[in-house]
């Protein structure tokens, strides 16, 4: 299982053969005014250093300020800064990124982009945090996994599956409307959903089996169970999905 701890305004982690590039995107968005991202310190042969983030990660059971709609459009507008200030990122032959790259190329995705992977202030979205996943691909890559979390399209009742469907409509039209996500992005939502839902379930089944204690946690958990649910969910309102932020 991870080793994540704190040290005041510290954080130390493992470290991956990605993070060397991981470092140098945290540093690109924070030189382009970008600072709700962990600031780079130091990094060793297994352990990497990073600043704190300050704030409150958005984790379940949502509180009030963070299931409110301020949060939800300040998350949105959040991200677009985010992959503005990445979309430049100097690439190199010797980048090393923990995902395959997606096509079309348009910034660097954070890969895992959710509630607890968020940071906020009251009902404001302050950061974002955890890295590990991020890899060039496609906005709408990281716009359909806000919009599966934070609408939310899931079954899960911890998640916010209790939710009416014209609620989580509702929801998903303003998270794009606040991105400003541009209409062929728009277009494939549904299908990116689908798409990084089935690719996660993929990878807790191929890491389990290998034996990575967090995916065999994650798999016996049910977690592969609630995501094919999630999928037959968002493939069964597809439609209405789709014209709700179309």
């Amino acid at each position: 299982m991870e080793r994540i701890t704190r040290a005041d305004d510290r954080v130390h982690r493992p470290a991956g053969p990605w993070t060397p590039t991981v470092h140098r995107l945290l540093e690109h968005v924070h030189g382009h005014g970008f600072v709700g991202v962990p600031e780079p310190i130091s990094l060793g042969d297994t352990l990497e250093t990073v600043s704190f983030v300050p704030g409150t990660a958005g984790d379940y059971p949502w509180t009030q300020d963070i299931a409110s709609e301020a949060a939800l459009v300040t998350t949105a507008r959040m991200l677009r800064h985010y992959h503005d200030a990445a979309a430049d990122f100097p690439r190199s032959d010797t980048d090393v990124w923990s995902q395959a790259e997606r096509a079309p190329v348009e910034t660097i995705v954070h890969g895992d982009f959710a509630p607890y992977n968020c940071v906020y202030d009251g009902i404001a979205a302050v950061g974002i945090i955890d890295f590990d996943t991020a890899h060039p691909g496609p906005r709408v890559w990281d716009v359909a996994s806000a919009v599966y979390r934070f609408a939310p399209f899931t079954t899960g009742a911890v998640e916010g599956g209790s939710a009416s469907l014209d609620l989580r409509l509702g929801r998903a039209a303003e998270f794009c409307r606040a991105y400003e996500l541009d209409a062929r992005s728009r277009s494939v939502l549904v299908d990116t959903m689908v798409s990084s839902l089935v690719a996660l379930v993929t990878t807790i089944e191929t890491e389990a089996a290998a034996g990575d204690p967090k995916f065999v946690s994650d798999l016996a958990h049910g977690h592969v169970e609630l995501y094919r649910a999630d999928v037959a969910f968002i493939e069964e309102h597809a439609d209405a999905i789709a014209a709700a932020v179309a």
